[in-house]
């Protein structure tokens, strides 16, 4: 039993994307504010949403959720995050995620807890849902931060990292 008297208590991470076949219109947008925030080495932005569902839920049910509620499967795929170490690729690739902060309410994470109980599914105690940015630029981290601070979040309610990856 944990601390907080809830037994089994897991986190899982999903991240939702467009197939590489169809246009990426806010990652293009985000490419956009990013070059108008100085950052012209960026190439290439690709835009997902991430779900971090906490709680007394197993993989099978988070698939179940990705699958049925979280994904359009004609345009969109999933997958269920590990926590795999940083690829480094000498800084041609960046992965930002975009969350907001603990201290601020999510009302679409708490659309799509009651959206779980809805499909029958065990509702997870919290869900946060955020925004991961695959950026092709070579650049520098301190560059990058600057440029994501001034133009993809907002520091007042969002907090951030950025990592290097693989494309």
């Amino acid at each position: 039993m944990s601390v907080n008297g809830k037994a089994n208590a897991s986190t899982y991470s999903v991240e939702v994307r467009l197939k590489p076949d169809f246009t990426d219109a806010e990652g293009a947008a985000a490419l956009a504010l990013l070059s108008g925030a100085g950052l012209a080495a960026a190439k290439e932005v690709r835009a997902s949403r991430l779900y971090q569902l906490r709680g007394s839920v197993n993989l099978g049910h988070v698939q179940q959720a990705a699958r049925d509620l979280l994904c359009d499967p004609v345009t969109q795929e999933f997958r269920v995050l590990s926590s795999a170490s940083a690829v480094l690729n000498g800084m041609s690739h960046w992965r930002v995620e975009v969350w907001l902060k603990p201290s601020v309410s999510d009302p679409v994470g708490d659309s799509v807890k009651d959206a779980m109980s809805d499909l029958g599914l065990p509702a997870p105690d919290s869900v946060r849902v955020g925004t991961a940015y695959l950026i092709g630029a070579k650049c520098g981290r301190t560059q990058l931060e600057k440029a994501v601070a001034r133009a993809l979040a907002n520091p007042v309610i969002h907090r951030f990292t950025v990592s290097e990856t693989h494309p």
